[in-house]
Parts: structure tokens; C-alpha cells; sequence
């Protein structure tokens, strides 16, 4: 256990060091600091974009009508620009206007859960954010490279294409990946930066500052 603190303390620090380091500017792509910790042999990411949800997308949560926010989470290498890990969650909420309260569906890999919140701040926060949320394993990460993690956010939807694709990786997520463009997996350019489509009511992309293991 003491053995355990003290690797995510190392890591922790490894972090810090990097905390300041601003992201190189990418158009469109913007910056925002994620929290990384060791928990068990994953690494687990927490990031908050609450300011996604505007006055206009808080009015749609209150009237009655299903909000679905899919979230694309990328881990990329910062030299080569390598996708290393990939993953995703699918999430829904409507809320009851006769209970009063906000009925929700996350779908991650491999589970779903389904949850009742009476604050729409709590509501904001589930949609509009990754806790502790596990990204890849520990050993696929190399001690002193530097990696970033990049989030493609979208509310609603419009392409039941990427939509069928997201579900279909989340039923299996250790399944085959593709790596051609125009799908969910991809370099950080043809993703990030060369996508121009805007498909969803609202789109919302971030990249962290990186971070790197010590030995």
C-alpha cells in the first residue's frame, strides 16, 4: 500500500512539472488542465468543460427533451503524435417534468448505469465531465515520454453513423480499430484540426497539457 502511495506521488509530481507547460495552439482546439492518478494498473483522467453547457443548452435540460452528449477521449503521444489509447462514453438525460427530477443513461465501456438527480448542477457535471474516468493501462505507458489527452465533446448528435460506431465500441471496446479518417479513431490532426464538419448542436474539443511517468 505505502509502495502504491508513493508510485502515484512520484507520478503526481512528474504531473506538476508539467502543469504549466501550455499545449501547442492548435485552430479550434482548446486547452484545459486534466488530473491524472494512478488507481490499481490504470490511469485514470479527470477533466471538467462545464462552460459547454450554456443558457441555451441548460434551458433544453429543463423542458423536457432528451440532452445526449457523446464524448471521444484520445490519448496521443506528444512527439509522434501516436494514438495510444482510445476511449468513450455515451450519455443521455431527460428530465421529468411530473417527478421533478433529471433521469440519466451513461453508457462507458463495457457498463452502463442509470442514475435520478434532482440538481441540475450535479446534471451539468455528469455531462460535461471525465472523474476518475480509467483511459488506458499503466504498461502501455513508457517511463519519460510525453503523452496529452485530447476530448472531442458533442450535444446531440445529428450523425447516426458516429453514433452506431460509438455504441458499437462500447459493446466492445478490445475489438479491431480502424485508423482511416472519417471514423472515431485517427491522429490528432485529421480529428482536431483537419475535421471542419460540424455534426452536433453544439461541438465542444480540448486537448491537456502532457504529462509523462518517471521511473
Amino acid at each position: 500500500m505505502a509502495a502504491s502511495r508513493s508510485r502515484a506521488a512520484i507520478f503526481a509530481a512528474s504531473l506538476a512539472l508539467l502543469a504549466t507547460c501550455p499545449a501547442r495552439a492548435d485552430e479550434d482546439v482548446g486547452f484545459k488542465h486534466g488530473v491524472f492518478q494512478e488507481q490499481g494498473n490504470w490511469l485514470n483522467v479527470t477533466v471538467g468543460f462545464r462552460e459547454m453547457f450554456d443558457s441555451a443548452l441548460r434551458g433544453r435540460l429543463r423542458n423536457g427533451f432528451a440532452t445526449t452528449v457523446v464524448m471521444r477521449i484520445y490519448l496521443y503521444r506528444r512527439d509522434s503524435g501516436e494514438l495510444v489509447a482510445f476511449s468513450a462514453r455515451n450519455l443521455r438525460a431527460v428530465y421529468d417534468l411530473w417527478d421533478e427530477q433529471y433521469l440519466l443513461r451513461i453508457d462507458e465501456p463495457g457498463k452502463t448505469r442509470s442514475l435520478r438527480e434532482r440538481s441540475e448542477k450535479r446534471v451539468v457535471d455528469l455531462l460535461s465531465s471525465t472523474w476518475r474516468f480509467p483511459l488506458v493501462r499503466l504498461d502501455r505507458l513508457k517511463v519519460g515520454v510525453q503523452y496529452f489527452v485530447a476530448v472531442y465533446a458533442e450535444v446531440n448528435p445529428m450523425s447516426e453513423e458516429l453514433l452506431e460506431e460509438v455504441r458499437r465500441w462500447l459493446r466492445n471496446p478490445t475489438g479491431d480499430r480502424r485508423t482511416s479518417e472519417g471514423n472515431i479513431f485517427g491522429s490528432f490532426v485529421s480529428i482536431f484540426v483537419n475535421n471542419k464538419i460540424r455534426s452536433a448542436e453544439k461541438t465542444f474539443r480540448f486537448r491537456t497539457q502532457p504529462f509523462y511517468r518517471r521511473p
